[in-house]
This record gives C-alpha cells, structure tokens and sequence, in this order.
C-alpha cells in the first residue's frame, strides 16, 4: 500500500513539475521575443485591458492562431500589433473584427472591443498575429500567479529543487539498491 501511494505521488510530482517547466518556457519566450516567435503558429498573450469583457477578463491567457488573412471573418477575435505611430503606439490589442475591406487582394479591417463604444483605426493584414482560438481558464489562473514576481521566481526554486532532488535520488538510489543485491553463494 506504501508503495502504490509513493508512486502516485511522485507521478504527480513528475506531472506537476512538467506543466510548471511548459509554462515557465513559455512565458520566458514570449518576454524574451516580445511575441515575435511562435510555437507552430500559436501564440499566447493576457489580456491586460477589460475593452473585451465579460468574453475575456484582466489576465486571462488566450492562445492565438496565426493563418492566413483571407480566412478572417466579421465576428472573429483577433490579436494584433497597433500602429506604432498610431494612437495606441504599438501595443498589442485584442478586439473583434466589425468590417472587412479588401481592394486588389489587399485586407483592412476595423475592429473593436466589445465593451467599447468606440471602433479602432483600420488595421492592415499583415498588422494581425492571429484569430482568437479560446482562453482557458486553468492557463489564465496560472498566468495571474505568474505576474507576481514572488510566484514567477519561487516557480524557478520549487522546479529546480525538484529537479535537483530528482538527480540526486537517482544518484543515491541506484548505489543503495546495488549494495542490497543478494550475494549468490557458490555450491
């Protein structure tokens, strides 16, 4: 019965210190890139504005797909960089596309926040990084705890005391098992 409940814990702990390994990746990517790279054309940012609320609230995590412009459609949510001479100076926005415009295979579209009263300036294609996928609620808890800087480093310690408890357990534990090996004895 120890042994069952030993294994179930350290599967836990194994799987736990996986997701806290994945997120820190990530989040460490996306800071370190300022969202110029993607992991098979996905992204993930947080909402840090309520202009899309109650869909997406402060701090939620929402995973974005970059495709092609010709594929967006009025009513979609998508992620893009602003103007950087614009309003908004080049912030990254989430709004909902409202009007499509296209002239010679070229796209603009017009987008606004759901709690706005106001539209956006027109973007162009190429301003957009992706649609809108979904936003999980799990992933938006994490991403709040990862804003606070004594949450995001104490991650750092409890994934590498983790790590380094794993090696040298490994360590000790393969000599330990070697010295209780039974002795054959000759005949």
């Amino acid at each position: 019965m120890k042994k069952v409940v030993m294994k179930t814990f350290n599967i836990i702990r194994i799987i736990i210190t996986i997701l806290l390994i994945i997120m820190l990746a990530i989040v460490i990517l996306q800071r370190t890139t300022k969202n110029n790279l993607t992991i098979g054309n996905f992204y993930i940012f947080q909402v840090v504005s309520g202009s899309m609320e109650p869909e997406y609230k402060i701090g939620d995590l929402i995973v974005v797909k970059k495709q092609d412009v010709s594929t967006y459609k009025v009513g979609d949510d998508v992620t893009y960089k602003s103007d950087p001479n614009g309003y908004n100076k080049g912030i990254v926005i989430t709004h909902r596309i409202i009007k499509i415009d296209e002239n010679n295979g070229k796209y603009t579209f017009t987008t606004q926040g759901i709690a706005n009263d106001v539209e956006d300036p027109k973007i162009s294609g190429d301003m957009i990084y992706g649609k809108v996928l979904y936003h999980s609620i799990i992933l938006s808890f994490l991403g709040r705890l990862m804003q606070n800087n004594t949450v995001y480093y104490g991650i750092f310690v409890i994934v590498g005391l983790s790590i380094a408890f794993d090696l040298l357990r490994g360590l000790f534990v393969k000599d330990s098992e070697e010295d209780e090996e039974p002795k054959k004895e000759d005949k």
